[in-house]
């Protein structure tokens, strides 16, 4: 029988994760949610077993369970992981830049050069192709871009503060999604093509046109 890389629809509310409660228990929750990254990069979610996860984070499957009931409440919150450390980039380098229009393309700069990373493509193609096929991913999914566009659109009111907010959400989302179709001719896992030279340099002018455009434009 073939294996099947979709969670099966629960019949009713899913585990929750159990938060840790103690720095030893943060830690180990810190590590098994960086194997179980590795391991769904790599080997998607058919590899992405509750066995293979505590074998590679040296415990027990019951102590995995402990903290991560099944596979789907591990990945719901590998998702939110990934969904936290784009936060706290956010907050970090581009926070500092006084300047909102500055901040604004620092923190471009920074989603082009995370979409040439060969990690990055592997663990975001994952999620997009699990998510054509399994609700739950699919509303992970949504949620995870539903976030991300926010963060970008913060962003573009705070550079063109006269824009409105309908406005700055669309715009988002086509800047996110500018940058995020790049990466599958940009990742340093693709072959370079002459024509493509230049081309982040593009993809933020274009952005920061786009974004910084009176009301009404588009």
């Amino acid at each position: 029988m073939q294996k099947n890389a979709s969670i099966e629809a629960p019949t009713g509310p899913a585990p929750e994760a159990t938060p840790p409660k103690t720095a030893r228990g943060r830690a180990r929750v810190r590590n098994i949610l960086e194997v179980a990254r590795k391991i769904f990069m790599h080997g998607g979610l058919i590899e992405m077993t509750m066995r293979q996860v505590a074998d590679g984070a040296g415990i027990s499957l019951s102590n995995l369970q402990h903290y991560f009931p099944n596979r789907e409440s591990l990945l719901k919150a590998l998702i939110q992981d990934i969904m936290d450390e784009y936060d706290v980039a956010f907050d970090c380098e581009p926070s500092r830049i006084n300047d909102p229009k500055a901040r604004l393309e620092a923190a471009l700069r920074y989603l082009l050069a995370d979409s040439r990373k060969p990690d990055t493509e592997r663990l975001f193609v994952e999620i997009w192709s699990l998510a054509t096929r399994d609700p739950m991913v699919r509303a992970l999914f949504d949620e995870m871009y539903c976030h991300h566009r926010q963060n970008i659109a913060e962003l573009i009111i705070n550079a063109n503060p006269d824009l409105p907010l309908l406005q700055a959400q669309r715009r988002a989302a086509l800047i996110a999604m500018q940058i995020e179709g790049l990466m599958l001719l940009i990742s340093d896992t693709k072959p370079a093509h002459a024509e493509l030279v230049g081309i982040d340099e593009d993809c933020v002018a274009f952005a920061m046109s786009l974004a910084l455009a009176p009301p009404g434009l588009p």
